[in-house]
């Protein structure tokens, strides 16, 4: 935790808000989880220790906190920077709209790429 308040405070501008370093904050410090998560989870297996519910709870954790964060909190406050309304709700309606656009987009590539995939097997 300490490594990733050092970093922010480095790096981040005067005139970033709260909201901004919050997300960044807690999406570097679910990243970095890992570097203590995988130790454990190597320990725990090794020894005799098989409890699964604390190492299972954090990896669940880590996981869905980041997924959460890569596929919908992350872009709607990039798209809530990035617009240029002069309201918060119309900053959000936006940024909701150019992420929807963007996801259809990103899922009808998928949609033609596992038809393509489809047609290629049974051909």
């Amino acid at each position: 935790m300490g490594m990733v308040l050092l970093t922010l405070r480095y790096f981040a501008g005067p005139d970033v808000p709260l909201y901004v370093l919050l997300t960044v904050g807690y999406t570097w410090f679910s990243s970095l989880a890992i570097i203590i998560l995988v130790p454990a989870d190597i320990w725990q297996t090794i020894s005799s220790h098989h409890e699964n519910g604390g190492i299972s709870f954090f990896w669940s954790w880590s996981y869905w906190s980041t997924f959460l964060l890569t596929w919908a909190v992350v872009p709607l406050i990039q798209g809530f920077e990035d617009a240029g309304d002069f309201t918060v709700s119309a900053r959000l309606k936006t940024s909701v709209h150019v992420n929807l656009v963007f996801y259809l987009i990103l899922g009808l590539i998928g949609l033609c790429g596992l038809i393509l995939l489809i047609m290629m097997h049974k051909g």
